[in-house]
């Protein structure tokens, strides 16, 4: 499973972003080696993607990791936005590695677009997309970048790209739905194709296909893009239970595969993890134990004092401890601190008898 589809040779990309708890009692001591991981309910980055756009997080989250999306301010992603051409064009961009293959002289160049300055930010990326017959104009030589992308002209982006890929997708229908009727001519294969590989989805039986992309639809629509799996007659988006986003210490890893998958398991907040490698460009964790974050502690001179319900136990922090906001945005604290006000419980992460990471609510 890799992160995107870059591209190779002679108008090809070749794909790259792809991958019941029991509670048991538990004493704190100071020889105790239990490392634990956060699994976010929430994007990591964005405040705006909880609410009516937490559909989208987990996948806000990986394109962000991978450094395909950004936000447009303080920890805001503007989830609900419509999204320009140029913009997604970018996106598409940073995702399968056109300005990359086109640098490399994998492909060349075809010009511009005549409302294209050469200076914009998006200059590169729509003329490598146009040199991949991603990006077509008017029949006056117009990109019209800053111009919103309606979902059908997304899906027609995106069909070409994949197109360009080693993955082909298959046939499918739009019959399904109410609005299939509003589906322009030019767009109807590459909706199909895209219904078919179940990257698209509707929404209450329409497929809104004059609608505009808005920035949740757009990474929910890439992500699914670059997880395209081989099935049959052509590539499939499946969505898999054993493929998590998770935090460890101030690190966010995304499409971590567990190894001890159980679909009996909510696999959300405080959880410990054993055997985290990372072969083949893919990572790999063993989960179990969710712990719920209900510790107070005080924490003087490098050594947290925790209470427990048998009295207390004192275990020094490693010299590269951390401590962590679990709220959104996850974030680190400047250091470790105690219980009390701004953060009514903790929860550490122990290894060899010292804490490594410190979780902390306040709730």
């Amino acid at each position: 499973m890799k992160r995107t589809r870059k591209l190779v040779t002679v108008a090809v990309l070749a794909v790259a972003v792809v991958v019941s708890a029991i509670t048991a009692a538990y004493a704190l001591s100071a020889n105790t080696t239990e490392t634990y991981a956060y699994l976010p309910e929430h994007s990591v980055y964005f405040y705006d993607t909880a609410g009516e756009y937490a559909w989208a997080s987990s996948e806000v989250d990986t394109l962000a990791v991978a450094g395909v999306i950004k936000g447009g301010g303080t920890h805001l992603f503007y989830p609900g936005n419509a999204i320009t051409r140029a913009d997604f064009i970018v996106m598409l961009d940073r995702a399968y590695g056109m300005s990359e293959a086109l640098d490399n002289g994998q492909v060349n160049s075809n010009g511009s677009f005549v409302d294209v300055p050469s200076s914009a930010y998006y200059s590169k990326a729509v003329i490598a997309a146009k040199a991949f017959g991603i990006a077509a104009g008017t029949a006056t030589g117009e990109f019209q970048p800053q111009q919103s992308m309606t979902r059908q002209d997304a899906m027609v982006f995106l069909k070409r790209t994949i197109d360009r890929t080693a993955l082909k997708l298959g046939t499918g229908s739009v019959s399904s739905f109410s609005d299939a009727s509003r589906i322009s001519n030019y767009a109807k294969p590459s909706v199909s194709a895209l219904v078919g590989a179940k990257v698209i989805g509707g929404s209450k039986g329409k497929i809104n296909p004059l609608s505009k992309v808005t920035r949740a639809e757009m990474a929910v629509m890439l992500y699914r893009a670059t997880h395209l799996t081989v099935q049959g007659s052509g590539a499939v988006y499946q969505s898999r239970g054993d493929l998590v986003n998770l935090c460890i210490g101030t690190q966010n890893y995304c499409d971590v595969v567990i190894e001890n998958y159980d679909p009996s398991v909510t696999y959300t907040g405080l959880m410990e993890y054993t055997d985290f490698r990372r072969v083949g460009g893919v990572t790999y964790v063993s989960l179990s134990g969710k712990r719920a974050i209900d510790r107070t502690v005080t924490y003087t001179n490098g050594v947290f004092t925790f209470a427990d319900g048998e009295g207390t136990v004192s275990i020094p922090a490693a010299a590269d401890c951390v401590a962590i906001d679990v709220s959104q945005p996850y974030h680190q604290l400047n250091a470790p601190t105690s219980t009390g006000s701004t953060y009514r419980h903790c929860y550490p992460s122990i290894e060899d008898g010292t804490v490594t990471a410190i979780y902390y609510s306040r709730i």
